[in-house]
């Protein structure tokens, strides 16, 4: 009986010797993983309006030629405000330049829902994924939603730090084209008018804007128009308004078959961007095999 207990005794030893080594290996393990991932810089894309998946997914898509830029994580912000996310950052320990496809399934929403969702998703980032800095890249309204929520976000450690900041096609001076307006009259179009009122509350943010955010601005001019079709040049630099000029930059992309959603569909806006943010050289390869999908996750 006395060896019974006395084996009994050494195996609850051995025991709790046993979880004491997984615990502290666990433990350290955790913490390598969360300061590889706040090592980490995503650069989130967000599309714009009335865009989908494909708005950003083809672009993202000719990134994945080296096999380092696929898109690591998708979050699908739904109309009541929840997080589905899909993906992770994991597979990119030793890369920065991994991304985040944000996308709104709303996609008429007004500027100052997509800015509530957007702040939601970037918060998520930083307590679940313990990412610290992000870039952004925005098309045409998607830029206007990034710019609101830097206008809106506190300088602390709840939200990433943001480095970079790409707009193509926005009209952060609004679309000044009434025959458009006469078939798109949700809220996310009436924000979209020149002078609406959302437009103007940007305008008196502008100061909350984040100081050493580095800024490229991409227009597209259709046949020397000053046009895309769609957005005037001038709408898309009114930005410089909006940041110091050592930080901010501005480039135009022509040619006779420019259109306003065709900008990241583009060669040379692939070229500007990849070189922005990731300093790689010109010209972007086109792999069909790159992989945009991810396996469905949780609702956040």
């Amino acid at each position: 009986m006395r060896k019974v207990k006395f084996f009994g005794f050494l195996a609850v030893i051995f025991v709790v010797i046993l979880a004491a080594i997984y615990g502290g290996y666990w433990k350290e393990r955790q913490e390598e993983r969360t300061d590889v991932r706040g090592k980490i810089i995503p650069t989130v894309f967000v599309h714009g309006y009335k865009g989908t998946t494909n708005s950003f997914g083809h672009m993202l898509n000719r990134f994945g030629y080296d096999g380092h830029n696929l898109i690591a994580m998708r979050i699908l912000v739904a109309s009541n405000g929840k997080l589905h996310v899909s993906g992770g950052l994991d597979n990119y320990e030793t890369n920065g330049n991994s991304a985040v496809q944000i996308l709104f399934e709303d996609n008429r929403a007004s500027l100052s829902r997509q800015t509530v969702w957007l702040e939601k998703a970037m918060r998520y980032l930083r307590e679940s994924e313990q990412v610290k800095t992000i870039n952004f890249v925005g098309h045409s309204m998607g830029g206007l939603a990034i710019l609101s929520y830097l206008e809106n976000i506190p300088i602390d450690a709840t939200y990433p730090v943001p480095q970079k900041f790409i707009a193509i096609a926005t009209p952060f001076q609004g679309i000044n084209k009434a025959d458009y307006f006469k078939l798109q009259k949700d809220p996310a179009a009436h924000d979209l008018k020149t002078g609406s009122d959302a437009l103007k509350q940007l305008v008196k943010q502008k100061e909350s804007i984040p100081k050493n955010i580095q800024v490229l601005v991409i227009a597209g001019d259709r046949s020397e128009s000053g046009s895309d079709g769609l957005v005037e040049v001038s709408s898309v630099f009114f930005a410089k308004h909006f940041f110091p000029q050592g930080s901010y930059q501005e480039r135009v992309v022509a040619g006779p078959n420019i259109t306003h959603s065709g900008l990241h569909e583009n060669a040379e806006v692939d070229t500007l961007v990849s070189q922005f943010l990731w300093n790689l050289p010109d010209g972007i390869e086109s792999r069909n095999d790159a992989n945009l999908e991810t396996m469905p996750n949780e609702e956040k």
